[in-house]
């Protein structure tokens, strides 16, 4: 008799398919989220995700089990038993797979930071193998930061325990320095900046590389603009840091806003979402709620070395494209009204040109004007957007700006009232800011012309007058690169 023709075994074709195998992928992805961009083991008992990731991908859960609970022993403050974790995970590897550049990664950091650098080199050595990573050289350990790197790879809201964690990234963000002036101003108090400075010569003396002065209007600025601020100002450098190592040269437009998006989306998350961004500024500066104590004490340190400093334009520094800041010019970028005023009053010049910028400006029949603008004090205050510093300069000071008012050079061929015209009502984006430009303009107006402004007074772009009749265009360029 013969044998019945046996149907293949369904639960086996069905596993064997495409559709199955793609579930149990995506669930695995799943609980990698869960566990490493959720953290749902601050809710919930983590025994049931490990055993799920061992049933639906058991020839992988010798890597996948053993990285999951490394991280969460991590976020457990638990360290010795992550780094028995992460080498069991990496006894693994080769089951990672796609997972395997952001193991190596991970690992890497986490090894580094617990100094354990032979492990680390393990690991990283396989991500070379593997073409996931670029070797290493002396040079990278020579810049490399265990301390900063593992905050970026595993974020303060990740641990059980936030409160804790936040006090260990403060610690290890707060910097070490033997230099007492660096220590006052960084955290500042005046009483003891001015202690520190008993045996010291300050015009001359530099605080990492910069004079005592500058660094302290530097600050001042950074402290008054807030956690928040500094926060997204840290994922917008790391934005830019990061894009500036791609070759990007050839990449399409879209491929080009593709590329930012998904880097600051990433920066966004790792300095501002993690809460990491406010913890630096807490372990650079202060806390939020020190702020006007902090800055309080910064004006005073600022007067006291404005009146102990000789020169208040002996330090200058490289600013780009040819142009130079000094102590008075920085205080113009940052709209420190206070401070500027201490500056001019003490001597610093605002009419030098430590450089100049191209400017450019396309008429409405599509003609470009081109001039340099001078790097001055009234010419960076415009291209910064400084109106509180310069209305004060134009209030309290209108003898020493008036000579600025209406010169001109062969190469300079515009005025600082037709470049404020041209930077504010022309550089409207939109029908909302034109609006706002345009009332600050009208409140400047009878300042410069105070100052000795001329509205007929003619320059590569026309008169002030001319200008001001006409409708808004398009095509500014300013020395903040705007």
């Amino acid at each position: 008799m013969t044998e019945a023709k046996r149907e293949p075994d369904s639960s086996k074709k069905i596993e064997e398919s495409f559709e199955y195998k793609l579930a149990k992928e995506q669930t695995l992805v799943y609980l990698w989220r869960s566990v490493m961009q959720e953290y749902v083991y601050k809710t919930q008992d983590m025994q049931k995700f490990y055993a799920q990731a061992k049933d639906i991908a058991p020839n992988r859960s010798d890597f996948f089990v053993n990285w999951l609970k490394a991280f969460v022993a991590a976020a457990e403050f638990n360290f010795e038993e992550a780094g028995t974790l992460y080498r069991a995970a990496f006894d693994a590897v080769k089951q990672a797979e796609e997972y395997t550049g952001r193991f190596v990664q991970q690992a890497f950091t986490f090894f580094m930071y617990a100094k354990d650098k032979k492990q680390a080199l393990k690991v990283w050595e396989y991500g070379v193998s593997k073409k996931m990573v670029a070797p290493l050289d002396e040079n990278f350990f020579g810049n490399f930061n265990p301390k900063e790197q593992f905050w970026t790879q595993f974020p303060p809201k990740m641990f059980k325990d936030e409160k804790k964690a936040e006090e260990q990234v403060i610690k290890d963000y707060t910097q070490k320095s033997g230099d007492r002036l660096f220590l006052a101003l960084q955290h500042p108090d005046f009483k003891a900046f001015k202690k520190a400075t008993e045996t010291e010569n300050l015009n001359g003396r530099l605080v990492n590389g910069v004079s005592p002065l500058y660094l302290a209007i530097q600050t001042k600025a950074t402290i008054k603009g807030g956690s928040d601020s500094y926060a997204q100002g840290m994922a917008d450098f790391r934005t830019k840091q990061l894009l500036s190592g791609f070759d990007l040269t050839n990449a399409r437009k879209e491929q080009l806003e593709e590329a930012y998006l998904t880097v600051s989306r990433s920066m966004k998350q790792t300095y501002v979402e993690s809460g990491l961004g406010k913890l630096m500024f807490y372990a650079y500066y202060c806390r939020d709620e020190e702020t006007a104590k902090k800055l309080d004490e910064l004006d005073k340190i600022i007067t006291f070395l404005v009146e102990n400093t000789d020169n208040p334009d002996g330090f200058k520094i490289n600013s780009g494209s040819g142009m130079s800041n000094t102590a008075l010019y920085l205080a113009a970028e940052t709209d420190d009204a206070e401070t500027a005023g201490k500056l001019i009053k003490k001597g610093a010049a605002t009419d030098k040109a430590n450089g100049r910028a191209d400017f450019c400006f396309t008429k409405k029949d599509g003609t470009q004007v081109h001039t340099f603008i001078p790097n001055t004090f009234i010419y960076r205050l415009i291209s910064f957007h400084s109106w509180n510093t310069l209305e004060m300069f134009l209030t309290e000071f209108p003898e020493t700006a008036k000579p600025q008012m209406t010169e001109k050079t062969e190469n300079s061929n515009i005025t600082p009232l037709v470049f404020l015209i041209l930077t504010l009502i022309y550089g409207a984006k939109d029908e909302k800011s034109f609006e706002t430009n345009k009332k600050i303009t009208d409140s400047l107006l009878p300042l410069f012309q105070n100052c000795g402004a001329k509205l007929d007074q003619n320059t590569a772009f026309g008169t002030a007058r001319e200008l001001l009749g006409m409708g808004a265009v398009h095509g500014t360029k300013n020395l903040a690169g705007k």
